[in-house]
This record gives C-alpha cells, sequence and structure tokens, in this order.
C-alpha cells in the first residue's frame, strides 16, 4: 500500500468531512503527523486542484474540482448494484417495499427499489424523481444535511422545518399515510464514514398494512439498513467496487 498516497487521502476526507476551512496545524494535531509532512500534502492537493486556500486564515476547504467529481459520481456510479443487498435484506425483514434515494436539486431519485413477495405493494419505479418534501426519504435526507444546504432547501417554510427538526431529532422520518400514494413511508439518511450524507434508505407499503405495534422494530431495521448500506461485506462489493 502507498503510504504518501494514503496519508494524502485521509488529509482529503478529514477536510471535506469539516463545515469550515481547516489549518494544517490542527490537522497536524488531529492526525499525530509532524506538520512538515501534512503541509507537503495539502500542497500537494492543492496543486493538484482538489483543496483551495484561504489566504486570510490561512486554511484549506474543498475545491470545486471535488463538488463537480462528486455529481459526476452521483449519476454515474452503480448505486443500484451497490446498495441492492441491503435493501434486499430490509424486504426479507420487513415484509415491505425497500428503496435508497440521492437529492438531485430539489427532488429526491429513486435510484434503487426492492420489492416483497407480496400481490399487495407499494411500488414505485426506479429513476422516479419526487419533490424532496413530498417524502420520509426525502424528509430522511434533508434532515441530515449541513445546515447551510438544509436551509437552502426549506426557505421560511415553518411546517417542513418542524419536520425536518423532528426527523433530525428522530433519527428517522415517517408519514403514516401519504394521502395521494396512500401509503406509509419511514426512512433513515445515509452516511458515509466521514459522516457526509449519501441518500437515504426507507421503506413503504400499503398505509392499511401499518400497524403502531410494527414500528419499533420498522425504525431499527430501517436504521440498521442504512448504516450498513455500503459496507463492504454486506453489499457483497469487495474494496475496488467489484463483486467479490
Amino acid at each position: 500500500m502507498d503510504g504518501t498516497l494514503l496519508k494524502g487521502l485521509t488529509i482529503l476526507e478529514m477536510i471535506v468531512a469539516e463545515s469550515e476551512p481547516v489549518g494544517v496545524t490542527e490537522l497536524a494535531q488531529r492526525l499525530e503527523l509532524p506538520k512538515s509532512n501534512v503541509h507537503r500534502s495539502v500542497a500537494t492537493l492543492r496543486e493538484a486542484g482538489y483543496l483551495d486556500f484561504d489566504t486570510d486564515s490561512r486554511r484549506y476547504y474543498p475545491s470545486l474540482k471535488l463538488s463537480q467529481m462528486g455529481r459526476r459520481v452521483g449519476t454515474r456510479f452503480p448505486f443500484r448494484l451497490a446498495v441492492l443487498p441491503a435493501l434486499q435484506h430490509l424486504v426479507a425483514e420487513t415484509g415491505e417495499s425497500a428503496h435508497f434515494t440521492l437529492l438531485d436539486g430539489a427532488n429526491v431519485v429513486f435510484v434503487a427499489n426492492a420489492l416483497p413477495p407480496k400481490d399487495v405493494a407499494s411500488v414505485i419505479p426506479d429513476n422516479l424523481a419526487l419533490p424532496w418534501n413530498d417524502s420520509a426519504l426525502g424528509l430522511a435526507l434533508v434532515s441530515a444535511l449541513a445546515e447551510e444546504e438544509r436551509l437552502r432547501l426549506l426557505g421560511s417554510d415553518t411546517t417542513l422545518t418542524e419536520k425536518v427538526e423532528r426527523a433530525a431529532q428522530n433519527g428517522y422520518a415517517l408519514i403514516q399515510r401519504h394521502e395521494a400514494r396512500r401509503i406509509f413511508e419511514l426512512a433513515a439518511p445515509v452516511r458515509s464514514k466521514w459522516n457526509t450524507v449519501v441518500g437515504a434508505i426507507g421503506i413503504t407499503g400499503p398505509a392499511m398494512r401499518f400497524k403502531d405495534k410494527h414500528l419499533t422494530a420498522y425504525i431499527a431495521q430501517v436504521q440498521a439498513a442504512a448504516m450498513r448500506a455500503f459496507d463492504s461485506e454486506s453489499s457483497g462489493l469487495s474494496e475496488n467496487g467489484k463483486r467479490g
């Protein structure tokens, strides 16, 4: 393993995870590395276009290049293949349909779905886009975003703000009966290992089948699925992103 490359990627991940620019001294202390080593790494990352530098505070932050790369990954990476095992496991546990969504502007896109072997089930097609505030998966996803992005999506709608704040406090979002779709929806945000929001995972089913007595188990199952959604062992993906 290339130690220099790994160190640089670790530093990059740490900077990406921060909500504000970070300096070399802080990075060196947290990583327990000499400042000279960290400085060389961030200088290389800046030269390669992955970091920008605030000359006033002398701190580093992610560049627009990283943002553009993230958007390309979001549209091209085979998320359905990666997350489908977690969805199938969730279907087996709950007996309801399972879904994974990504945020696209002000919409959530259902990029992966798994159905239970039942005659009556909630069916949501792949690549369906819905306003983020029209589903529990959207509410869960937005509840976990950084404050600036969350506030941008919420605007001045106090009702939505209350729903999102409740989802953030609970760690999940619940719609017991969606009036238009006549289904119940339960979802939790999916985070990366450095705590950035990847998407949301959840279950849906006919509203007539929702029972309060099942809710505690459903919440635990959905939250567990969100935690293991892109785990290499549970997803069947090896470290290089291919099937093992």
